[in-house]
């Protein structure tokens, strides 16, 4: 076979597109990545300790508690409501390692934010606010009691 200035320019221009196609992949699955855990200096509310509090916005509010292989549990919590999770930190046999939130009607929708499950003895307080079409989770890491 022979190569020319066509063909070579033309092999460039491929092994770019699949480099460029490759690279967009990895953007958008980046894009789920986990929030950094943030410190609290308050304590959980008495009786909650080691607990995940989760407070919807205007609109439902998808919570999961997931292991690094998707598995795991998760609940609704509706407009305006707060509710106390006592899976957190999972049994014996599941340990979640991440919090995944997804808002609106559907429990499956979209992620828009993800946390990590803190240490042992750690609760986390997240509070959702902005819209459905605009959403915004914001979590902290509370102290162990």
């Amino acid at each position: 076979m022979q190569f020319n200035a066509k063909k070579i320019v033309v092999s460039g221009v491929v092994a770019g597109a699949v480099l460029a196609l490759g690279g967009g992949v990895a953007v958008a699955a980046n894009q789920e990545q986990v929030s950094p855990e943030i410190p609290s200096s308050h304590a959980a509310e008495p009786g909650h300790e080691g607990e995940g509090k989760y407070t919807a916005g205007d609109y439902r509010l998808h919570v999961s508690e997931l292991t690094d292989d998707g598995e795991g549990f998760g609940t609704t919590v509706e407009p305006g409501t707060t509710y106390y999770s006592k899976t957190l930190h999972g049994s014996e046999s599941w340990q979640p390692t991440v919090l995944k939130f997804s808002v609106g009607a559907e429990a499956d929708g979209p992620v828009v934010f993800s946390y990590p499950i803190p240490a042992d003895g750690q609760g986390v307080d997240c509070v959702a606010s902005g819209t459905e079409a605009d959403p915004t989770v914001e979590c902290v890491t509370t102290p162990a009691a």
